[in-house]
C-alpha cells in the first residue's frame, strides 16, 4: 500500500476519533442537565407524597373534630327533647336529630376512607423512601462521574490532536489538501475501503479496471461516484 495512503487512513482514524471525542465532552453539560433533572423529579414525585399524606393526617383532624362537634350538637338536642311540650315540637326535634345522626354518617365514612387512603400511603412512603434513596445516590454518583470525565476527555482529545499533527507533516502538501477537501463535504469520512469491487461508502461498483489497479499497484485511487480516495486491505 501506498505510505501516504496509509498514512492517511491513519489521520482519518484519528480525527474520526477527535470528532467523537468533541461530541462527547460537549454533551457533558446535557448529560448532567439531564441527571439533575432526573434527580429533581424523584424527590418532587416523593415529597409530593410526603405532601399528600400530611395533608391526609390533617383532613382526618378536621373530620374528627367535625365530628366531635356534631355529637355535642347531638347530645343537646337530646337533652332538649325531652323538654318539648308538644307533639309538633317533639316531631321536628326528632327529625333534626335524624339528620344530625346522618351527618355524622357521613362525616365517619368520610374518615374511614381516609384512613384507607392514608395507610396505603404510608405504605408507599416507606417504599418510596428506600428507592428515592437508592436512586438519588446513583444519580449523584452518575452526575459526580460525568463531570469527572471531562478533564480525561479533554487530556486524550490533546494527545490525538499532537498525533494528528505529526501525521499530517507525513502527507504530501497536495494530497492532504484533496482528503481535506472530501472530508468537508462527505462528513469527515474521506477514504473509503474498496471490497468485492464495491466502495464501502457510497456502495457503487467501481470499474473493473480501477479495481485490478487498486489491488496491483500503489497509486491513488478516487470513488467515480462519491470521489473518496479508495483504499483495499488486500493490498496493505
Amino acid at each position: 500500500m501506498n505510505p501516504e495512503l496509509r498514512n492517511l487512513i491513519a489521520l482519518q482514524d484519528i480525527e474520526l476519533k477527535i470528532s467523537s471525542l468533541h461530541k462527547r465532552i460537549s454533551s457533558i453539560p446535557t448529560q448532567v442537565q439531564s441527571l439533575n433533572n432526573e434527580l429533581q423529579q424523584v424527590q418532587t414525585e416523593h415529597q409530593a407524597r410526603v405532601a399528600r399524606t400530611k395533608e391526609l393526617s390533617n383532613r382526618r383532624r378536621t373530620l374528627e373534630g367535625d365530628v366531635d362537634m356534631l355529637r355535642s350538637k347531638l347530645s343537646r338536642l337530646k337533652d332538649q327533647l325531652m323538654s318539648v311540650k308538644t307533639n309538633k315540637e317533639y316531631t321536628a326535634m326528632l327529625h333534626e336529630i335524624q339528620t344530625a345522626e346522618e351527618h355524622i354518617r357521613g362525616e365517619e365514612d368520610k374518615i374511614l376512607e381516609v384512613m384507607e387512603e392514608t395507610e396505603g400511603m404510608e405504605k408507599d412512603l416507606k417504599t418510596s423512601e428506600k428507592e428515592v434513596s437508592r436512586r438519588t445516590a446513583e444519580l449523584q454518583e452518575a452526575i459526580r462521574q460525568t463531570n469527572e470525565s471531562a478533564p480525561a476527555l479533554e487530556l486524550e482529545l490533546a494527545k490525538l490532536e499532537e498525533e494528528k499533527a505529526g501525521m499530517e507533516s507525513h502527507i504530501e502538501a497536495e494530497l492532504l489538501s484533496r482528503y481535506r477537501r472530501i472530508a468537508e463535504v462527505r462528513k469527515g469520512i474521506a477514504l473509503a475501503e474498496a471490497k468485492d469491487e464495491l466502495c464501502s461508502a457510497c456502495h457503487v461498483r467501481i470499474r473493473p479496471q480501477m479495481y485490478a489497479d487498486l489491488l496491483r499497484t500503489e497509486n491513488i485511487q478516487f470513488c467515480d461516484s462519491c470521489s473518496r480516495i479508495l483504499f483495499s486491505r488486500e493490498n496493505s
